[in-house]
Order: C-alpha cells, then structure tokens, then sequence
C-alpha cells in the first residue's frame, strides 16, 4: 500500500502548531539545589558576652527556584525532567496566583526575620530548660545574638539558627567537629516544621560534604535517593535535634 503525503498546507500548519508549543510561555517552576552556608561564617554571631567558638560546621541549606515572574517553555521543562537534580512543579503549587516576584522577595524577607526571631526564643528557652548544660542566666540574652543572611530568605533555616544559638552559647562542644547540614521551620516552643524542597537541599548538603542532614518529620514521606555517605536523621523538635548532634 502506497501512503500519499500530506498536502503542503497542512505540513505547514502543523510545524506551526509544533512550533508554538514548544516556545509558548507554560505555568510551571524549576527547583534546582542551591547553597550550603556555614552558620558560624560571619551568619551568626554573639557580642557582649561570653561564647563558645564552634568546632564544626553548620549549614543553612537553601533551594533555587524560577521566580514568579518567569514563564517556561517547553525545552526548558523537557530538559529539567531529564536532569536528575531538578524538579519541575505546576507554578501554582509553589506560589500562589498572581504573585510577584517583588512580592516573593518581600515575604522571604519577612519570613527569615521572624524565623530568626522564633529561633533565638526557642534556643534560649530550651538552654533554660536545661541546666546540666551551664548555661548561666546572664548568657540568655537575646540582644546579644544576631544574624546576618544576604543570600537566603524564608522561614526553612529556623531550626539551624537554634542549633546555633545553642552550640555557641554551651561549653560543651555538640559538633565535634563535624559537618552537619540540616533544615526545617522552627517554632518558638522548638516545634520543627516541614519545608519544601527537601529532596534537593539534601543533594546540596551532600556536595557541600556534609555527613549528618537533619530533616522535618514533615518531610520523611518525600525524602528519596539518599546519596551515599550522608546520615538522615528526622526530627520533630529542637530537643530532637540537639540529641541528634549529641550522639
């Protein structure tokens, strides 16, 4: 059986439909990991008082992700699916309708300031707590802590800022040296709170060479592919957290 080809018309009429489909601007996000930030490295600091340097490392993780304003087309998706580090998720389950970018910015920027805040009561309210940890009364000040984050907004580095306060403020040395990375929301009552982008901050954590990743309880389900030589550990409060780091 002979097959005719199509008329030309109708050659041209479909390049032109496949054409616009792969450039026409689509409702979609990329998620790609992003940094790990070391919190004793100029992010975290305590005046007026005394304090204990730290011995390893703390990383504040972050994500990168297409901001609002971008609309995708069709190559740039097929290649994030392709990408093993990336992910692609419809733009309405990462920010909601008719948001901004300069609106994203500004709630980021609230959203870390409060996380801050939040992070300084909970690590001085769980060292009061806590006296076997000489911690004397007159360190559990909150004026005397502050950070300082350029490159990272949002709420997720609540839990690592409390960790902080904490190491550096107790005599005892809860690193020892190690590399931990970690991430989570943080309530003032130590509550740790699930986050997004969870799959790609642990990947970044493991090129940064963290060994330990301390993750939401929250966020357990969508964890996958744990790359080799990094420890999982899941939390649900600050107090989890610090006996993680205390083993």
């Amino acid at each position: 059986m002979r097959y005719s080809q199509l008329p030309r018309a109708v050659v041209l009429i479909l390049t032109v439909f496949f054409a616009v489909v792969l450039i026409a601007p689509l409702p979609f996000a990329i998620v790609m990991p992003g940094s790990a930030q070391n919190i004793f490295d100029k992010i975290l600091t305590v005046k007026n008082q005394k304090f204990y340097p730290a011995t390893g490392r703390l990383d504040l993780m972050s994500i990168r992700v297409t901001n609002p304003n971008t609309w995708l087309i069709g190559p740039q998706i097929l290649y994030s699916w392709i990408k093993s580090d990336e992910a692609v998720y419809p733009r309405s389950a990462i920010y909601p309708p008719g948001t901004t970018a300069a609106q994203e910015k500004v709630k980021d920027t609230v959203d870390m300031s409060t996380s801050q805040s939040k992070a300084i009561t909970a690590a001085l309210t769980y060292l009061s707590m806590h006296p076997e940890l000489e911690v004397s009364t007159q360190q559990l000040n909150s004026q005397n802590i502050a950070f300082d984050v350029k490159r990272t907004g949002g709420p997720s580095g609540g839990m690592i800022f409390a960790l902080g306060v904490i190491e550096l403020l107790t005599p005892t040395d809860l690193l020892h040296g190690r590399h931990i990375s970690g991430t989570g929301t943080i309530a003032a009552d130590g509550t740790v709170g699930p986050i997004g982008g969870i799959n790609e901050k642990i990947l970044a954590a493991h090129r940064a060479g963290a060994e330990i990743f301390l993750a939401p309880v929250g966020n357990a389900r969508e964890i996958s592919d744990v790359p080799a030589g990094l420890k999982i550990i899941v939390v649900t409060s600050l107090a989890d957290a610090v006996r993680a780091i205390q083993k």
